[in-house]
């Protein structure tokens, strides 16, 4: 029947599923389909707002207005609430960031709450959510987090990011410490105070922790995490550090290694090598990971040397059951190889998870695949008894040359089951 309105006959769970697709703005302006639309934006329990105007700094404080409005207007508990920010950190605009996150604060009920901030620097003043689940804070450039005079920790939170975020000692460890049910953790922190950071997770439920460590960070220690099974290490890439700096992330990255001894999954990079190498009493080389099974390295901006591919095989060394290894060749080189490939493509001993459990080894290439590195993977393939797929994954844009694909499968292998495979993906997946 042409007269039909279809349309406004739909259900209440597929309009607001259909709303939850669109921008907020065009999601109000649906009111004016038909009476039976009116409302039924404000049944939406998950929001993406933008608050970014690169090109006129004054706009956001405008679009608060509007947003505090819709917020005011929902009807359903606000769930999930997502922020992009751009040019918001003028000291005037910050307070008007205060003042939109306390007045979600007695809607009650949200879980996730996430800021990115591509602009200038913003202090975020974090109202006490009760029911938060997902806190994250992230993007390009500095946020600085102050937690309220009354904060009594975050009781439900589970996965906690804080990405180029400043902070005191005291509210870092308070909000650790409050988060009794967190179970993933990522830290790329810098404090206010004097010393660098010290953290301590005491956290029963956690299960994966990734750290950056640089000069703001003294140590990082994980007393108690019997479910902790995933570990991720990154290390200052700017090489300009003083020598008490570079120092103090080698003591640090060495120290985390040992915190996380007993994770199945760690990943760490070039980087981290590098300050391990230069700490010949590292803790590091003597800890044993006797339960680790997978193994992921990314190659930053590093290139590999003598002593790095050392420290690589004396880690080996203490991973026994090792089963799987990733290397992800991210950026090309700053710097021209330095290690001849015949310093590493020779035989190895003593490395148990070569000579027994070693099965898989995937070459994930985004740019570049460096001559070294060819060096490393052609060691492995030469000492691993029981390898059976060598996977090299390239972006259809990376600079795969065809001598590299051609000398990989010239390489002599320890293992005559080993299958080795070429894939492409494109770089917009």
């Amino acid at each position: 029947m042409s007269g039909v309105d279809r349309l406004s006959d739909l259900p209440l769970e597929i309009k607001t599923s259909i709303l939850r697709l669109l921008p907020i703005e065009e999601a109000v302006r649906t009111s004016r389909l038909s009476r039976s639309w009116r409302y039924v934006w404000t049944q939406l329990t998950r929001l993406f707002l933008n608050l970014s105007y690169p090109y006129d700094p004054e706009m956001p404080l405008a679009r608060v207005k509007v947003v505090e409005y819709i917020i005011f207007c929902l009807r359903a508990p606000l769930i999930d609430l997502f922020l992009d920010l751009w040019y918001f950190g003028d000291d005037h605009k910050a307070p008007h960031l205060f003042k939109f996150l306390h007045s979600i604060f007695p809607k009650d009920g949200l879980q996730t709450l996430s800021i990115d901030n591509y602009g200038d620097t913003v202090q975020i003043e974090l109202p006490y959510f009760p029911s938060l689940r997902v806190l994250s804070l992230s993007r390009l450039t500095l946020n600085h987090l102050l937690l309220p005079s009354d904060f009594q920790g975050f009781a439900h939170l589970e996965d906690l990011s804080l990405d180029n975020v400043w902070i005191y000692q005291r509210d870092i460890q308070y909000l650790i410490d409050g988060s009794t049910n967190l179970k993933v953790f990522r830290g790329y922190l810098y404090t206010y105070d004097e010393e660098p950071l010290s953290l301590t997770f005491s956290s029963p439920k956690l299960t994966s922790i990734d750290y950056y460590f640089h000069e703001y960070t003294k140590e990082v220690k994980v007393v108690n995490a019997p479910c902790l099974e995933e570990a991720q290490i990154s290390a200052d890439t700017s090489y300009s550090s003083e020598e008490e700096e570079f120092a103090l992330i080698a003591m640090s990255t060495s120290k985390f290694m040992m915190e996380v001894a007993n994770v199945s999954d760690l990943s760490f990079d070039f980087n981290t090598l590098m300050y391990l190498s230069q700490d010949a009493m590292s803790c590091a080389l003597r800890v044993q990971f006797l339960r680790l099974r997978s193994l992921h390295l990314t190659e930053d901006f590093s290139c590999l040397d003598e002593r790095v591919f050392a420290t690589f095989c004396c880690l080996l060394r203490n991973m026994p059951i090792l089963e799987s290894l990733e290397i992800k060749c991210c950026y090309p080189q700053s710097k021209p190889d330095a290690f001849p490939l015949n310093k590493c493509v020779k035989k190895e001993d003593s490395i148990s998870c070569l000579e027994q459990t070693l099965k898989r080894l995937t070459i994930f290439v985004t740019k570049t695949i460096s001559t070294s590195v060819i060096g490393m993977i052609s060691c492995i393939v030469l000492n691993a008894n029981v390898l059976k797929l060598v996977e090299i994954i390239y972006m259809e844009d990376s600079k795969v040359e065809p001598r590299i694909v051609k000398g990989l499968n010239l390489v002599p292998k320890a293992s005559s089951d080993v299958k080795v495979v070429f894939s492409s993906i494109s770089a917009r997946r």
